[in-house]
């Protein structure tokens, strides 16, 4: 019975455990394929569907090759206004075009015609659009936002590396999908957001907007937000790591594989290293030290230099002799004067004693002729001197007196 649990227990630990690392190595190949490494990628896929044109490829770009229609579809771009492109359409524009082609064959037809359309720079459209409707929201886009109209294009279209990321991100998701592991999963869709947003892939777009909505449920459930911030920072400087990486590798001359090898490698470090930091812990004490720096500064201008002369006629703090009196109901009060009591240079914590009882007196702010300071005792009379005080002396040592 004990070894039966025991068993499965272990089995669940080595299911999970493969669960984690699967999707940890898709997470990273779904960053690869937003690098650099994407073109050889498309390069690799138009070799392997490479031929002359089919029947299903002319039927395909049938409204482009009409001279009636070409000229209002954008040239190279006529992919997304020609109809003929996204599946749906495809596979409308492919239907019958072969009467001797079974379904099957007229089907793989239409797909290997996606494929080498797809492994070229200009891509597929996911969805078909009406070329002025097109050519405005660009305009308007580019105008109000700074948003390139070839940005603009690709956010609309994918190629066979999209498409490939955009499978990988969903495995990657569908194995962490149940995973209790807030700050992991929000690695993971961190690490596909930011490579959907280098590629500008929107399939990967979608999937980490899911996987984006399902970490904030796991965070808001487990009252983990703390968690969910850091591991969208990991998952970022992973997945960026990588990227840059290569693009570094790719820009020295170096080859695919070993700008991949490179890739792989920087990814490696960075989650490693991500795995030991915490953004939120450095905000934490990067918030304590801002506090103790704030009271550090509060604690010393509070002890600085003020002058003192008569603060009125509720009581005298520095005198004309120097002598050190406390005010009755209305407090002490302070001001910039040339009284003869002098500069005053510190004033710390006081506690006064005079004939009518304590009097607690607070630092006095750089005011002139203003009464302030906390209310003393009012058995206490106007200018009489104290019988003791703390931590209070004079600049003028022909002034200072201790009372």
């Amino acid at each position: 019975m004990v070894t039966a649990w025991r068993v499965r227990v272990g089995s669940r630990a080595a299911v999970d455990g493969a669960k984690q690392r699967a999707a940890r190595v898709a997470a990273a190949a779904q960053a690869l394929t937003a690098s650099d490494l994407s073109g050889d990628l498309n390069r690799l896929v138009a070799a392997a569907v490479k031929g002359a044109p089919t029947v299903y490829d002319k039927a395909m770009d049938a409204n482009y090759l009409d001279p009636a229609l070409r000229s209002g579809l954008g040239g190279s771009y006529h992919r997304l206004f020609d109809g003929g492109h996204t599946i749906a359409g495809a596979f409308r524009a492919t239907k019958g075009v072969s009467p001797d082609d079974a379904v099957v064959k007229e089907a793989l037809g239409t797909i290997k015609a996606l494929l080498r359309d797809a492994s070229t720079p200009r891509g597929l459209p996911l969805a078909n659009w009406d070329k002025p409707t097109f050519d405005s929201v660009a305009a308007a886009l580019e105008s109000k936002f700074n948003i390139p109209k070839a940005w603009f294009y690709e956010l609309n279209t994918y190629d066979a590396a999209d498409l490939l990321g955009g499978a990988i991100g969903v495995v990657a998701v569908i194995y962490r999908w149940n995973d209790d592991d807030t700050e992991e999963f929000a690695r993971l869709a961190s690490a596909i957001g930011t490579s959907a947003a280098a590629s500008v892939n929107p399939l990967l777009m979608v999937v980490s907007v899911v996987a984006m909505a399902r970490a904030y449920n796991k965070a808001s459930s487990a009252e983990e937000f703390a968690e969910l911030i850091d591991g969208g920072f990991k998952g970022a400087a992973t997945s960026g790591a990588s990227m840059a990486a290569i693009a570094v590798a790719g820009s020295a001359g170096a080859s695919a594989g070993l700008a991949l090898v490179v890739g792989v490698t920087a990814g490696v470090l960075a989650y490693k290293v991500s795995d030991k930091v915490s953004l939120m812990a450095i905000a934490r004490f990067v918030k304590d030290q801002a506090s103790v720096l704030w009271h550090g500064a509060v604690s010393e201008k509070s002890g600085s230099a003020h002058e003192l002369g008569d603060g009125g006629p509720a009581g005298l703090l520095g005198g004309a002799d120097g002598v050190v009196g406390i005010g009755g109901a209305a407090g002490v009060a302070a001001g910039h004067g040339d009284a003869d009591g002098g500069r005053f240079e510190q004033f710390e914590i006081v506690h006064a004693v005079a004939d009518g009882g304590e009097v607690d007196v607070a630092p006095p702010p750089a005011a002139e002729g203003l009464d302030a300071g906390h209310l003393g005792d009012p058995g206490g009379r106007d200018g009489e001197p104290a019988s003791s005080v703390e931590r209070v002396r004079f600049v003028d040592p022909g002034d200072t007196q201790k009372l």
